[in-house]
């Protein structure tokens, strides 16, 4: 179980870069589009009227966040009452409280984009938080065992 706790853990921190990716994807092509003329109003956005290289990045990024990743941080939660693993659950915690944090920077930041700060920040903490849940896993497996350095007399 240890190891799919650190596969989840990666597969998280994965998924935060993979959104990052989408996101970019879809505003460059947005301004790319632009640039060479198209025009986006409130009437092509309900529409759906602008398609554009990269509009597809706006659905990725919302479909992965707000239920793959939500997914796996669940699926992590879970996993980490199975590892044997002291403090997994915690991070896995963390990484929860970290997505639904997320999602809800996400949602109402239609309304207040001044929360788009907030929510590319908060995607660096989650990157963060699965990477160390992820690391957690990997130190635990080889826990009380001596290394080399430390076996070595040097005195």
């Amino acid at each position: 179980m240890r190891t799919a706790y650190r596969v989840v853990a990666y597969l998280i921190a994965a998924e935060v870069v993979i959104q990052a990716a989408a996101i970019a994807y879809a505003l460059f092509g947005l301004g790319a589009w632009i640039q060479g003329g198209g025009v986006l109003d409130k009437a092509a956005m309900e529409n759906e009227s602008s398609d554009f290289a990269g509009s597809g990045g706006f659905a990725l990024h919302g479909i992965n966040g707000e239920m793959i990743v939500p997914l796996l941080a669940l699926i992590l939660l879970v996993v980490s009452f199975f590892t044997g693993v002291r403090g997994a659950a915690k991070w896995a915690g963390i990484v929860v409280g970290v997505v639904v944090l997320q999602i809800l920077l996400g949602v109402f930041g239609d309304g207040l984009p001044f929360l788009g700060i907030l929510h590319g920040a908060n995607a660096l903490v989650l990157f963060v938080v699965a990477v160390i849940a992820a690391r957690l896993s990997v130190g635990a497996v080889g826990a009380g065992k001596v290394g080399v350095s430390e076996r070595a007399d040097v005195g």
